[in-house]
């Protein structure tokens, strides 16, 4: 802040331009006439984590996932039915809690996000031909 009032004093001629506090100013000059420039912050990229758990002790891992903000496909194929509900019925809590979203992708295939993400399903194209019927 000093150094934008002391150019405002400097420029007005309310100052000594070699001098400002009673210690002189010294300016360095960049090597090569590099540029420099400014720092952007980074856009965030939404990270998707694929996960098959094998096991009930796997869907921790899937709620400390979404806690990170990333996106998490589910592949529950390779479980047997009982284990397969008690896992997304863990998994539909943990994305409930968070505010966030399921989408059943396949057969036994799910999409959990949480609340910076919307998850919005395709519409179905419907055929257009002569004789189907139009509503």
């Amino acid at each position: 802040m000093s150094n934008l009032l002391n150019t405002a004093f400097n420029f007005m001629g309310l100052l000594n331009p070699d001098e400002v506090d009673g210690y002189k100013i010294e300016t360095l000059s960049r090597k090569n006439n590099e540029k420099t420039a400014p720092l952007q912050p980074k856009t965030l990229q939404p990270t998707v984590v694929h996960i098959a758990p094998k096991a009930f002790d796997d869907v921790m891992g899937i709620a400390n996932r979404l806690q990170l903000k990333k996106i998490v496909t589910m592949n529950l194929d390779l479980v047997d039915e009982a284990l397969r509900n008690e896992i997304l019925d863990f998994a539909s809590g943990a994305v409930y809690a968070l505010d966030g979203g399921v989408m059943k992708l396949g057969d036994h295939v799910y999409l959990l996000a949480g609340q910076a993400v919307t998850l919005q399903e395709r519409k179905k194209a419907s055929p257009k031909f002569p004789w189907s019927k139009s509503n």
